[in-house]
């Protein structure tokens, strides 16, 4: 029961980032449950966006995450 649970709570994140902006949603995901910095994910994983865009993405990720839940 827990591991569906957590199986269901993880698929709600997952869709939440893709709804937030279908282009970052995979760089919001790993920000949100690997605690990754905007400046790490554009050194390193080279997010392809700016820092404004991101964070207008990321708030809009959590309003639908609280929505959703």
């Amino acid at each position: 029961i827990m591991l569906t649970d957590y199986k269901n709570r993880m698929e709600m994140i997952e869709r939440t980032a893709n709804l937030a902006d279908p282009v970052i949603g995979a760089f919001i995901l790993k920000a949100v449950t690997e605690e990754y910095s905007f400046n790490y994910l554009k050194m390193q994983m080279d997010i392809p966006c700016e820092r404004d865009m991101y964070y207008d993405r990321y708030r809009k990720f959590f309003w639908l995450l609280s929505k959703e839940r």
